[in-house]
């Protein structure tokens, strides 16, 4: 593909959030004296994909996630305490982590000098950027995109406005995006006109509605078309 921009997504796509998290929870309940489990992880996974979702559709807000997030797990967990308290370790601990995913350095280093690259991400800003410098992964970039700045998350036309308008309104032919999330990633660049890569790590069953350009299910496979 002929680019000159690349917005790569940040979370399960060059970090692995889930290892991040694991960490994170397993620190925090350490800390607090509660018992870890896998089901405690388990439980995680399950209602952070369910209030992302949430997020993406505009039904909450980021404080509204904040807020309810960890309120919901301990609920599932039967533990009675405060979920604001453990929200701000889990971000505290999450910030700290910067595992990176499979092929994520061997990637970069290829497209490194090719392309203008910038992170898009719907994740807090504060964490991202904390986990990016920690990882070495600031010196690839050219910029980072937040919907904690742009007031709204990916899939929003709005979001993708914003980071086009900053970019100094590139042709959209120019423009191509990376991700792991086919309703945020993906779906948001195909109803905004550029290219998809779908990253695919999962082997996720294909969705006849959403049609990403390419789809890998490795970070190095990206390098046959960029």
């Amino acid at each position: 593909m002929n680019k000159k921009i690349l917005l790569i997504d940040l979370d399960n796509t060059l970090i692995d959030f889930n290892e991040c998290a694991r960490h994170s929870i397993m620190n925090a309940f350490e800390e607090l004296g509660f018992s870890y489990t896998e089901k405690v992880f388990e439980t995680f996974i399950e209602e952070n994909v369910k209030i992302w979702k949430r997020l993406e559709r505009g039904e909450i807000t980021k404080p509204q996630l904040r807020a309810d997030r960890w309120n919901l797990i301990l609920s599932r967990l039967g533990i009675d305490f405060a979920g604001t308290i453990i929200e701000e370790m889990f971000e505290n601990g999450v910030a700290k982590g910067a595992y990176p995913v499979e092929g994520a350095y061997e990637l970069l280093n290829h497209l490194h000098g090719k392309y203008k690259m910038y992170i898009v991400s719907n994740g807090f800003r504060f964490v991202q950027e904390s986990r990016l410098r920690i990882g070495g992964f600031e010196k690839y970039f050219d910029g980072l995109f937040v919907s904690e700045d742009i007031g709204i998350p990916k899939p929003a036309k709005e979001f993708f406005d914003y980071c086009f308008e900053n970019l100094g309104n590139p042709d959209k032919n120019d423009v191509v995006l990376i991700g792991d999330s086919l309703s945020a990633d993906i779906l948001g660049g195909v109803n905004y006109g550029i290219d998809t890569i779908w990253f695919n790590k999962n082997n996720e069953p294909v969705n006849d509605d959403i049609k990403p350009k390419f789809t890998v299910n490795k970070l190095s496979d990206i390098k046959k078309f960029l």
